[in-house]
């Protein structure tokens, strides 16, 4: 599945410095990570999932250590990797950077990390996904929202009970290894 929204976002502009929270910047470290995606609280609103996505420093699209213009068209793409020991979710994020566009993957184990199936069930139900463009400092170098269109909530959700019954066939089986899917995806995608 691939979902595109050019340019038809609500740009937020960064006037101060301000970094990713503190349980954020946590999470990216220990995983040694440079995207995520994780349920936050924003401003006492609702729970929402929200993409934290950290550019190298020496990243085409800077100018100066400075992300300049915005906002940027944002393209998602989702798939299903069915593994005979578990079942991973893997979503690519394409942001249309200045010089050159910026490209993540993240990966989800719905059965083995209670955030990775929350963020999922938040993103099948969310209208606007938050989008932070970091610096290597964790430093928001801008941040926009990305629509979420009813297709968009459709898919993940198609995608999450996809994969929260083929695993739970899986464990009936004793056959299920968070682990082994990880590490055999991630060589599969050539990601290490």
């Amino acid at each position: 599945m691939v979902w595109c929204n050019p340019l038809s976002v609500q740009d937020v502009r960064v006037s101060s410095v301000e970094r990713f929270p503190d349980d954020v910047v946590v999470l990216m470290h220990n995983a040694n990570v440079t995207v995520s995606c994780v349920p936050i609280q924003i401003e006492a609103e609702q729970w929402q999932a929200a993409i934290f996505f950290v550019l190298p420093e020496n990243a085409p699209c800077l100018t100066g250590g400075k992300l300049l213009g915005g906002p940027f068209s944002v393209e998602l793409d989702a798939d299903l990797h069915e593994h005979e020991k578990g079942t991973l979710i893997e979503i690519g994020i394409e942001i249309g950077t200045p010089v050159q566009s910026s490209r993540g993957t993240l990966l989800f184990l719905t059965g083995h990390s209670p955030s990775h199936f929350e963020s999922l069930k938040l993103l099948s139900e969310q209208s606007h996904l938050p989008l932070f463009i970091g610096n290597p400092y964790c430093e928001v170098l801008h941040r926009q929202q990305i629509p979420m269109s009813q297709a968009m909530q459709t898919g993940f959700r198609q995608l999450l009970d996809e994969a929260v019954g083929r695993d739970a066939v899986i464990r009936m089986m004793g056959h299920y290894d968070p682990d082994q899917v990880f590490t055999d995806t991630v060589a599969s995608l050539q990601l290490a």
